[in-house]
């Protein structure tokens, strides 16, 4: 389906619909011309679902970190990162730079996040991008991005109804959407086999944003500035006149249960590595314990 919200320039209908077209057409493997040395031939030609499926238990037994963006990532010490399976989503990718080094996969999904930063997102370099497959009109794809299928319908019926909430154990095939990105980066570091899984940056604090305002979609304004900042690990994340997304925090809650209950069923564990954190799904851990 076409997913672009009312601010995508109408301009860009056409090139945005052409990019979704392509990625849809590349999704699965296609007859194509392959360079072999110098000349030309017809072969079948990898879509994204076979470059996903060559990814399943690539970190078997490893283990990586999935970064969400709150207030807590500022407490620790990112070195000690640089050499780790890292999984980062949205606009972790402004701190790359500061870091010194960027994360090993970088996770897009949520339309309004993707628009804010879909002139940033083509020239990141360094991680290997994903985004779901209806994300892709947004922004031009370079060689390093992959799209994914995830369920996106009117009606929602994998999302707000009976099969709510579920996890894929197969990222080439489908991806479950969680009310949160951190429940699609939990579902890539299954794929991967990583175990275990030290989650950062989950503070899982919205203030009084769920108070004031009902789950949703909202525009920053000078009046609702000051709920937002103080939700991420710049307050610069979001600037006014930007769309963010007021949370589901029962369904986030459930989506995190459903994604501990699978890495159980597989004797693989996740823990909750944040310094800060109001989430009590995953057993919690001490992040400096984890570097010797």
């Amino acid at each position: 389906m076409i997913a672009w919200t009312p601010n995508f320039p109408k301009w860009q209908y056409p090139i945005g619909y052409g990019r979704l077209l392509l990625a849809r057409h590349r999704f699965f493997d296609r007859i194509g011309i392959l360079w072999d040395k110098k000349w030309p031939r017809i072969g079948i030609k990898s879509g994204y679902q076979a470059r996903l499926a060559f990814m399943r238990n690539k970190c078997k037994g490893r283990r990586c970190f999935v970064i969400a963006n709150g207030p807590s990532l500022k407490d620790i010490d990112h070195r000690k990162l640089r050499k780790e399976i890292t999984i980062g989503c949205n606009g972790i990718y402004k701190q790359f730079s500061e870091w010194g080094f960027h994360t090993s996969y970088l996770l897009f999904e949520d339309i309004e996040q993707l628009e804010l930063r879909r002139h940033d997102v083509g020239s990141v370099q360094g991680p290997v991008k994903m985004a779901a497959i209806y994300n892709a009109y947004a922004f031009k794809a370079d060689s390093k991005t992959i799209f994914f299928n995830a369920p996106r319908m009117r009606g929602q019926l994998y999302y707000w109804k009976d099969l709510y909430p579920q996890f894929s154990t197969d990222f080439a095939a489908i991806v479950h959407l969680g009310s949160t990105i951190t429940h699609i980066m939990l579902q890539l570091a299954y794929h991967l086999g990583c175990d275990p899984v030290y989650i950062i940056g989950l503070d899982h604090d919205y203030g009084d944003l769920p108070r004031l305002f009902p789950p949703g979609k909202i525009t920053i304004t000078e009046e609702n500035l000051k709920l937002v900042r103080g939700l991420h690990f710049s307050d610069k994340y979001y600037k006014i006149g930007d769309q963010i997304g007021v949370p589901f925090v029962k369904e986030q809650e459930q989506a995190y249960t459903r994604a501990r209950e699978i890495f159980e069923a597989d004797n693989r564990c996740i823990y909750n590595a944040s310094t800060h954190t109001k989430l009590d799904v995953f057993e919690r851990c001490d992040f400096e314990s984890l570097f010797g």
